[in-house]
C-alpha cells in the first residue's frame, strides 16, 4: 500500500515514535510518503515539501496560477472533485482556490490511505482523500483534544464527516473526542506511545529514602501551564523539614512566571531550571532522580513518565486524561487529583515513608509493564493493523 503521512514538520531525532512508526511500515512493504510544511534533511522516505506563503503578493499570485495549471493538466478529474466537494461544504470561491493550492502537492498523489499525524493537521484538507480515492485517519494527542478545540470550537466537524479511522493515544481523549461530536460509527483504535526500553535500560533499584539524604525530584516538561508545574512547587512548598532539590528539564513561556513563583515559595535554592536538553542527553537525569512528578492539568499521554518507569524511577502523576492510563495507582506509580497541591504533598511524605520492599516492588512493576506494553516494537506491529484494508 501506499500511506501518505502529513505533519507540520519532519520528526526531529527526538520523535522516534514518528520515525519508527514509518520504518516499520516500510518493513512490512509499505512505500510511505512524508508530507511536510518544514523540512530539515529527513532521509527515512519520499518527503514532499508542502507549499508556503510568500510575503510578496505579487509572487505568491504567480505561484498560484502556476500551480492551477500544472495540476489541472495532469489531474483534471481530481481537482474537480475536490473543489466540488469545499462547495458542497460551503467553502468560499476564495477558500475553494486557496485550498486546492495549499494541498495540490497531495491531490497529484495516488494513495491507498492519507493518515494525518495530528489533528491540527486536517484542518482545510478534510476532503483530500475523498478526492483521490484514499482512506482518510487521524491521530488525536493531548493539543488537538484537550486545548485546541477550546480555542477553535466545532474545528473538526468537517473532519468528524470525512474520516475514515481514528487513532488515538488514550481512551481518555477518544470519549473527549465524543464530546466534541465524534460519533461512535467512525472506526477508532487506541495504540499507546511507546519508547526505546532498550536505550533506557539503565536501571537502578535505590530501595528507600533515608531521613539524612537530600531527595531528589525530577520532572521533564515545556514551561507551559498545561503541565501542572505551578501547583507541583507548591506542593513541594509543603514539604517542611525534608531536604530535597527539584530539576525541571525543558524550556517554554512560562519561566519568568515560574521564576517568580519558586521565589515567592522560598525555593530557590531547592529548584533548579535547566532549560532544554537533547533527548539524546535526558538519561543521566532520570538516572539521579528518587521521584518523578508530573503533575498536569491536562496530558495526553506523556512518554517522559514511560521513560522514568521503565528507568526504575518512581513516578506521582495527576489524574489529568491519559496519566491515569500511563500509570496503575499503587502498583505501577501512584495518581494524585489535579489542582491540589496539599494532596500531592501529602502523598509525596507518603511515598518517603514507605518500606522498601513496597517500594522496590513498584519499581519493577513499571519497569516490567513498561517494557510488555510500550515498547516500539510493539506499537509498530500496532500500526501494521491499523492501516489493514481487511478491517472494512
Amino acid at each position: 500500500m501506499k500511506i501518505g503521512l502529513v505533519l507540520n514538520r519532519t520528526p526531529s531525532n527526538s520523535e522516534q515514535f514518528l520515525t519508527s512508526k514509518i520504518k516499520g511500515l516500510q518493513q512490512e512493504g509499505h512505500q510511505v510518503i512524508l508530507f511536510a510544511h518544514q523540512y530539515n534533511n529527513f532521509n527515512i522516505c519520499e518527503v514532499v515539501d508542502m507549499p508556503r506563503i510568500s510575503n510578496n503578493l505579487f509572487l505568491q499570485l504567480i505561484k498560484m496560477f502556476i500551480t492551477y495549471i500544472v495540476i489541472i493538466i495532469r489531474s483534471p478529474i481530481v481537482t474537480i472533485k475536490f473543489l466540488n466537494l469545499e462547495k458542497m461544504d460551503g467553502k468560499s470561491f476564495r477558500h475553494r482556490w486557496e485550498n486546492l493550492y495549499l494541498n495540490n502537492k497531495i491531490l497529484i498523489k495516488k494513495l491507498d490511505w492519507l493518515h494525518f499525524c495530528f489533528a491540527t493537521t486536517t484542518i482545510r484538507k478534510e476532503n483530500i482523500a475523498r478526492s483521490i480515492k484514499a482512506k482518510m485517519s487521524t491521530s488525536f494527542r493531548g493539543y488537538d483534544i484537550n486545548i485546541y478545540p477550546l480555542k477553535n470550537p466545532n474545528c473538526y466537524s468537517l473532519l468528524w464527516k470525512k474520516v475514515d479511522k481514528i487513532h488515538s493515544i488514550s481512551y481518555a481523549l477518544l470519549e473527549k473526542a465524543k464530546s466534541y461530536g465524534l460519533n461512535d460509527c467512525v472506526l477508532q483504535q487506541v495504540i499507546y506511545p511507546a519508547i526505546d526500553t532498550n536505550r533506557f535500560s539503565n536501571k537502578k533499584i535505590k530501595g528507600g529514602f533515608k531521613s539524612n539524604r537530600t531527595i531528589e525530584f525530577l520532572t521533564v516538561a515545556r514551561l507551559h501551564w498545561i503541565k501542572g508545574l505551578e501547583y507541583t512547587l507548591e506542593a513541594l512548598a509543603k514539604l517542611d523539614s525534608i531536604d530535597f532539590n527539584y530539576t525541571i528539564v525543558g524550556s517554554g513561556s512560562e519561566y519568568e512566571r515560574l521564576v517568580l513563583v519558586i521565589n515567592q515559595l522560598n525555593l530557590r535554592n531547592k529548584v533548579e531550571l535547566v532549560g532544554h536538553i537533547p533527548h539524546e542527553a535526558i538519561l543521566p537525569y532520570y538516572e539521579e532522580a528518587d521521584l518523578y512528578i508530573q503533575y498536569s492539568i491536562e496530558e495526553g499521554f506523556c512518554n517522559a513518565v514511560l521513560e522514568a518507569q521503565t528507568m526504575g524511577v518512581l513516578t506521582v502523576v495527576s489524574d489529568a486524561s491519559g496519566l491515569s492510563e500511563n500509570i496503575i495507582h499503587n502498583k505501577t506509580g501512584w495518581v494524585v487529583p489535579k489542582r491540589e497541591p496539599r494532596l500531592l504533598a501529602k502523598k509525596i511524605k507518603n511515598i518517603l515513608l514507605m518500606e522498601n520492599k513496597k517500594l522496590d516492588q513498584i519499581r519493577l512493576n513499571g519497569i516490567e509493564r513498561v517494557e510488555n506494553k510500550f515498547d516500539l516494537s510493539s506499537q509498530v506491529r500496532h500500526f501494521n493493523k491499523f492501516f489493514d484494508e481487511n478491517l472494512f
